[in-house]
């Protein structure tokens, strides 16, 4: 049978300490300041993300007190719908709805009417958006006093994004559908 050659690594007494492609110097370092970093880092992280969740999360309803970095967040203000079965016939009729088609899907507009029309919405109207490359939907209401409207309306449809704007002032709420909305 065939022996490998011998070379320079067969004689392990020569070689008491590493050798090699993994050679490098030993740590001075004692092991106990290693893990004290390692814990000090790993802290620092979840504070951070502890305050970047503070932050972030607006659907928390309790304030959130981070004492270690002074943060404290309150909670935003919970704005509610209007439930538009409970409104009166004459009050329906005058809050006024445009639909928009924002994609080039072409029925788009109406099936989204007929969503808010068996939601109780009555005085509906629909039309195509200037631009069929809309992306995501958007529910905008005008003055301040129609936010619980664009709430509601963007509840009924499943839309998460309302903003206000006076580029529409044709009607008391605009939906504006873009191709994200799933019928």
């Amino acid at each position: 049978m065939a022996k490998k050659p011998q070379d320079r690594f067969d004689d392990k007494s020569a070689y008491a300490g590493r050798a090699g492609a993994h050679r490098q110097p030993i740590s001075r370092r004692p092991w106990w300041v290693t893990t004290l970093i390692s814990l000090g880092v790993t802290a620092g992280l979840i504070l951070a993300a502890l305050a970047g969740v503070a932050v972030l999360d607006a659907r928390n309803l309790k304030p959130i007190d981070i004492s270690v970095l002074g943060i404290t967040v309150a909670p935003a203000p919970e704005i509610t719908g209007v439930d538009p079965t409970l409104l009166t016939e004459e009050e329906r009729q005058q809050i006024t709805i445009t639909v928009l088609n924002g994609t080039t899907s072409t029925t788009l507009d109406e099936d989204v009417a007929a969503i808010l029309t068996t939601q109780g919405w009555v005085n509906i109207s629909t039309a195509d958006a200037a631009d069929s490359t809309i992306k995501i939907s958007v529910v905008v209401y005008g003055p301040d006093k129609n936010l619980s409207l664009a709430t509601s309306v963007a509840e009924s449809l499943g839309i998460a994004a309302v903003k206000q704007s006076d580029s529409y002032p044709g009607a008391t709420v605009t939906v504006l559908v873009g191709k994200d909305f799933v019928r």
